[in-house]
This record gives structure tokens, sequence and C-alpha cells, in this order.
């Protein structure tokens, strides 16, 4: 059986700020993408995300313990890419995702290289 490539779009959730991370999971290549912000503009900004990289499947990395702000705001976001894009979302714990980081990752970028070691700790974890 042949292993088949897909697009995944990989997030480091936050309440302000959602780091994201393109990847595909023949090679496990990925690319960080600019952070955008959650403000007013997010469902507009992931459904650009959507029709620019065509994802298979999103990973949304969850911390162990949530505030009710960021749990409703998770939800919503969770609910827009399954009931309305119709996209597989699988939750990933990301404990230790900022404190795994390279000292020398760009600070503006810092949220869409954790969404990459989120993907990377799924790939490795569910051979992609």
């Amino acid at each position: 059986m042949s292993k088949q490539a897909k697009v995944v779009l990989s997030l480091d959730y936050g309440t302000k700020k959602i780091g994201i991370c393109v990847a595909e999971t023949f090679t496990g290549q990925t690319k960080p993408l600019p952070v955008i912000k959650n403000n007013n503009s997010l469902f507009e900004n992931l459904n650009r995300l959507h029709e620019d990289w065509r994802p298979n499947l999103i990973l949304i990395g969850v911390p162990p313990k949530m505030t009710e702000d960021f749990m409703d705001g998770l939800i919503r976001t969770k609910n827009y890419f399954v009931k309305k894009l119709k996209i597989e979302v699988v939750e990933i714990n990301e404990d230790f995702t900022t404190q795994g980081l390279n000292k020398d990752k760009k600070r503006h970028m810092k949220d869409s290289y954790s969404a990459e070691l989120i993907f990377q700790d799924w790939f490795n974890n569910k051979d992609g």
C-alpha cells in the first residue's frame, strides 16, 4: 500500500494570535506561515488559508489547562473547520512546544514555529 501525501495546517491556537504551519505527510516537510491575529478577521483569514493550501487535515495544539475564553474560541475555530469547511480537526497536546523552540527563531514567528513543532510531534508519533 502506498502512502499518500496530505496537506496539513497546524495551528498553535491562542486568544490573541495563532501560529500557522503548512506541512505535508509524505516527506514531513513544513513551512511556518505568518502569524495571524485572533480578532474579528479570524475566520476570513482562516478561509483564505483554506483556499490557498486546500488542507486535508487541521491540527490544533491545545494545552492541558484552558481558560473559559480560550476554550470558547477554540471550539468556535474547530467548528468553523469541521462544519463550514468540512475538514477533519485533530487536537494535539501542545505541552512544551514553545519551550522546545530554538532561541534563534524569529521572535515574531515563534507561534508559527510552535505550530511546526505540533505537526512534527504528530507526524513522528502517527507516521503522518
